[in-house]
């Protein structure tokens, strides 16, 4: 498994910059492996457009013009067998890659405040293509870090490197950075101003080295940090940073996290708005294939998007790296399906039938039916953990004030293994669940009642191990958490807010005024720390930017494939 976050004057106080090209590596330097993830560019790649984009890391493009292709190339790398290739035909190009390096847990390698860390990376560029002349300085390279962890690339306390023209030769960039926070993002990243033909930038070998002690106070020079050691850059807010329009009654939201690509299910005008971006947000309106679209579920490792019709009865399938509808599933009369999921390690697709009291299970090969599962009463929402392969569905069932329950599917064996009821009657009282999300890192599930609960389980027992009331006495709706930061995302049923808590401190630690709305969706992309979040009553989606406090993520999402 391989999958796994201003002012010249400021920057000087806290940030020591050498930068140089070419061979010479750090005295008494210690390599960092383990916070920076596919480094090398021999791990996973996954699907990005109709190209691949390294797994750990995200590709940007500051060209509007431009659609510059990102492959996995083994035809020019620095060593090993692949290398990150970015490149155009015929048309100019600004793009690169970035990640935020990951916390490791305490004792291990890691980034820390105040130390000085050297960024390498090798890089080679072709101008004109392959049969060309050597011609330098048409495609120009550099490395960039930003040593607070932000994932902006055009962020002004990215620390640059020089750029760098050298043509059809492997040339090593580095940059030495102090770090202002736990965390540190590189950027790579090639400007192809004007086109040449096929004009091809290859990545490879990435590393950070914490550097040695520093230079003894006698003897100062003239890049060494003042006496006073500043103080790291206070981590950027949690907080609500925009809000975008999308189609009417917007309700469920899935997110395809290679492609940082959020869909949207318009139940009140049968669309899906796909929203795509990193830094700008580009809008596409797509016809959803039935009747009112409540929910939505995105398969990664398929390129596939699964959309629920709850009034035709239907289930709609998209390619969901290309935004085509390409099949249509029919459901059983009178189901209602108001919610679905992908238990990705099996290619098992399930859907809560809420008129049916049961679930329906979909083979993802063959669009076919397998089996329907009876569960509570009126299902709510479901989620997977495809690590322990397990399907969790609540339902509310009657009455709705005072019943309801969690069902726990085995995905091998597909069948309720556990139900554990949650009326007032019985011994966690919290009746009425709706929303409900796995942090399949810590193997946690969250369920939120509308009654005004937050039900905490453990996965490895499938016990119910705490039972939060929010900030505000409320009833909550939707939920989705970070696996990243291990912040929990809990729509607010009766107000305009999301709470957020913090899973690791074990308190709620902010509430985020979001439009109006009851029903919601929610999904989280832990790879860019984006939260979208549906607001039904205004036609929009909130876009939260999750940043908060990093903790220790040795797993990426669940990298488990039939």
């Amino acid at each position: 498994m391989n999958r796994r976050r201003t002012g010249v004057v400021a920057l000087a106080a806290v940030c020591l910059v050498l930068l140089a090209v070419l061979p010479g590596r750090a005295q008494q330097a210690r390599s960092l492996g383990a916070v920076l993830l596919n480094g090398d560019f021999e791990g996973p790649f996954y699907i990005y457009g109709s190209g691949q984009v390294a797994q750990s890391w995200v590709p940007y493009d500051l060209n509007p013009t431009s659609s510059p292709q990102f492959l996995r190339s083994t035809l020019h790398k620095h060593q090993g067998v692949a290398s990150q290739q970015i490149w155009g035909d015929n048309s100019p190009w600004y793009a690169g890659i970035l990640q935020t390096t990951a916390l490791t847990s305490a004792g291990s390698a890691s980034i820390q405040a105040g130390k000085k860390y050297t960024v390498h990376v090798w890089v080679y560029s072709i101008y004109g293509g392959i049969g060309s002349a050597v011609q330098n300085d048409k495609i120009r390279k550099r490395i960039g870090v930003h040593p607070a962890g932000g994932a902006n690339p055009k962020s002004t306390d990215i620390v640059w490197a020089p750029w760098h023209g050298q043509d059809k030769e492997w040339v090593q960039i580095n940059a030495l950075v102090e770090a202002k926070s736990d965390r540190l993002t590189i950027f790579v990243e090639g400007e192809n101003v004007k086109s040449g033909g096929q004009d091809q930038l290859y990545i490879d070998d990435i590393w950070i080295e914490e550097e040695g002690a520093a230079p003894p106070t006698a003897t100062p020079t003239a890049t060494r940090l003042p006496t006073a050691t500043p103080k790291p850059t206070a981590t950027p807010a949690i907080a609500v940073v925009q809000t975008l329009p999308v189609g009417r009654q917007p309700q469920g939201v899935a997110v395809l996290y290679g492609l940082n690509r959020f869909f949207v299910a318009n139940s009140g005008e049968d669309t899906i708005t796909s929203l795509d971006g990193f830094l700008n947000w580009r809008k596409t309106q797509l016809p959803s294939g039935g009747d009112r679209p409540t929910s939505l579920a995105a398969d990664p490792d398929q390129c596939r998007l699964y959309v629920v019709n709850t009034a035709s009865n239907s289930m709609s399938v998209f390619n969901s790296c290309s935004n085509r509808h390409i099949d249509e599933v029919a459901l059983p009369e009178g189901a209602a399906p108001g919610a679905v999921a992908v238990l990705t390690s099996t290619n098992t697709i399930y859907v809560a039938n809420t008129a049916l009291n049961s679930v329906t299970l979909i083979n993802g090969d063959t669009l076919a039916a397998i089996k329907t599962i009876p569960v509570g009463p009126v299902p709510g929402q479901i989620a997977v953990n495809p690590r322990t392969n397990r399907v969790y569905l609540t339902f509310r069932g009657y009455p709705a004030d005072n019943a309801g329950g969690i069902a726990i599917i085995d995905g091998v064996t597909q069948t309720v293994v556990k139900t554990i009821n949650l009326s007032y009657n019985d011994q966690v009282p919290a009746p009425a669940p709706y929303g409900v999300a796995v942090n399949s890192v810590t193997d946690r599930i969250y369920v939120a009642t509308t009654s005004g609960k937050l039900v905490v389980l453990d996965g490895s027992t499938d016990s119910v191990i705490a039972t939060l009331s929010p900030p505000v006495v409320s009833g909550l709706d939707a939920v989705a958490v970070n696996p990243r930061t291990n912040n929990v995302f809990v729509c607010s049923a009766t107000g305009n807010v999301v709470y957020v808590y913090d899973a690791d401190e074990g308190r709620w630690a902010l509430t985020l005024g979001v439009g109006a709305g009851l029903f919601r969706g929610i999904a989280v992309n832990p790879l860019t720390n984006q939260v979208v979040v549906s607001n039904t009553g205004e036609d929009s989606v909130s876009i939260i930017r999750d940043f908060g406090e990093y903790q220790p993520f040795r797993a990426w999402l669940p990298d488990i494939r039939r």
